[in-house]
């Protein structure tokens, strides 16, 4: 299933400013940019091109020669690339931008920390729709620095036995009328598509998902407490975020956790191998994407052994983010989460990375997502790089590390024609990287500037966003 056409062209055609106020004027912005001699890396093609010149015309890429130059016009910058390595913008395709009251500042803090990480797109899979869609003008409209959004609006859950939803953003469905009600109402106020969460009901899932083909919106999320993973691919779900349901598809005991009976123990016990092969097989024919979120496993299986008070990225955070929000989170994982003892939590998030290796060599197709910002200390781009170190650690080559979160974004999104990788036509969302990402994945985050729909931010534009950012953190109230 690929996106609606409609998505399509709003993927294409949503801009991003990358201005920080008086870092550059629009007689600049709109010269052409020439990146000489540099180093392309395109993971779309696995290639790479030494003494590469990549001329940016607008908002999109309009040459790309190799070992040669051309006269260019006067008003041109140009960049030295010797040394220097440039890839695709990045993607992170599972965050959560503007969470009810959860993050104030999200505006001036979340966007800004994309953009400086080079992240230039993100899927936004749960928060308020009428705010998302406001950030979405406001950037294209070059009035904030942000990235491309593509937007759930609320996910679809139930209510626990409080009467009251786990999280905010989120829309209660009952029944498999309320399901197609919630549906049709988020495709009229504009959602891209549509998300599911954990404890919506069998019945009203199936309901949602059936709708959401209805009305071509793509559905995606958690495979929900009472659904099975088979149930999810069956209904035509097209991603799975955070590997849920794969260990229980794999368990020889699986209706025990469909009926809430499982714990950790038993799930990492009882994979039965044959069973789990079949599964693998059924994603990877079924092109099933997954979206494990590594970052915040490890981060949240871990979370009890972080030291969290010296977390250098903490000039990033609110105090409300942090003694509020997260505190909440953390006060509420705390009491499962050490049920476990830590050798087998160990070998838990090691299974993790198994599990990723194993769907990978299968033929599984994956995505880059952190859930940023609700993971505690899961920083807006700063934890994207994380991820793709994560991916090589399960065993992905850095190039294709490279691809979850830039050719595999355009696939998944059917937009392989104008985002994704360099070339003569493509949107201009880059990354200039002053070390090779290809001998160490951790050079993603050595980044000399970025490229967004046109509009360049070097490094010193990109030092006054996280500035920006960290003076908006240490101002933040639920107010904002």
């Amino acid at each position: 299933m690929r996106f609606p056409a409609s998505l399509a062209t709003l993927i294409i055609t949503v801009a991003i400013s990358v201005g920080v106020a008086s870092a550059q004027n629009d007689a600049a912005q709109s010269a052409p940019i020439a990146i000489a001699h540099v180093t392309l890396i395109n993971p779309a093609t696995s290639a790479v091109e030494h003494d590469a010149t990549v001329i940016i015309e607008g908002d999109h890429i309009g040459t790309v020669l190799i070992g040669a130059m051309v006269k260019m016009p006067g008003n041109t910058r140009l960049i030295d690339g010797h040394g220097k390595f440039l890839i695709p913008g990045l993607w992170d395709m599972h965050v959560h931008s503007a969470f009810g009251d959860w993050f104030p500042g999200g505006r001036e803090i979340i966007l800004p920390l994309f953009v400086a990480n080079g992240v230039t797109g993100v899927r936004d899979m749960g928060g308020d729709l009428p705010v998302l869609l406001d950030w979405r003008k406001q950037i294209a409209a070059g009035k904030i620095p942000g990235p491309r959004m593509i937007v759930s609006g609320p996910m679809l859950d139930a209510v626990l036995p409080s009467g009251k939803l786990r999280f905010p953003s989120s829309i209660a469905v009952t029944t498999p009328d309320s399901a197609r009600a919630a549906v049709d109402q988020l495709q009229l106020q504009g959602s891209d598509f549509i998300k599911v969460q954990s404890v919506i009901f069998h019945d009203a899932y199936l309901a949602a998902a059936a709708e959401a083909h209805k009305q071509n919106l793509p559905f995606v999320g958690h495979v929900p407490d009472k659904v099975r993973i088979t149930e999810a691919v069956s209904a035509g779900q097209k991603s799975i975020e955070h590997l849920m349901g794969s260990f229980e598809g794999c368990s020889s005991e699986e209706q025990k956790f469909i009926d809430g009976q499982g714990n950790t123990k038993l799930l990492l016990s009882t994979t039965d191998q044959k069973k789990c092969a079949a599964l693998l097989a059924l994603l990877a024919k079924t092109q099933t994407w997954q979206c494990p979120t590594l970052a915040w496993q490890r981060g949240g299986t871990f979370l009890d052994q972080r030291d969290l008070a010296h977390d250098p990225l903490g000039k990033y955070v609110p105090a409300y983010w942090r003694d509020v929000t997260w505190k909440r989170f953390y006060d509420e994982m705390i009491p499962e989460l050490q049920k476990d003892p830590l050798a087998l939590r160990k070998e838990y998030f090691a299974r993790n990375l198994k599990m990723v290796a194993d769907m990978h060599h299968a033929g599984v197709p994956f995505l880059a997502g952190t859930d940023t910002a609700p993971g505690i200390y899961i920083l807006p781009g700063f934890s994207l790089h994380d991820e793709l170190a994560n991916f090589v650690e399960s065993g992905f080559t850095p190039m294709e590390a490279l691809q979850t979160a830039t050719s595999n974004p355009a696939k998944f999104f059917g937009t392989e024609s104008t985002q994704g990788s360099i070339a003569k036509g493509k949107l201009a969302d880059l990354v200039l990287l002053d070390a090779d990402p290809l001998t160490d994945i951790h050079n993603t985050r050595k980044i000399s500037a970025v490229i967004a729909a046109g509009h360049l931010y070097d490094r010193p534009a990109l030092d006054a966003l996280l500035k920006s950012a960290e003076s908006a953190a240490h101002s933040a109230t639920p107010a904002n």
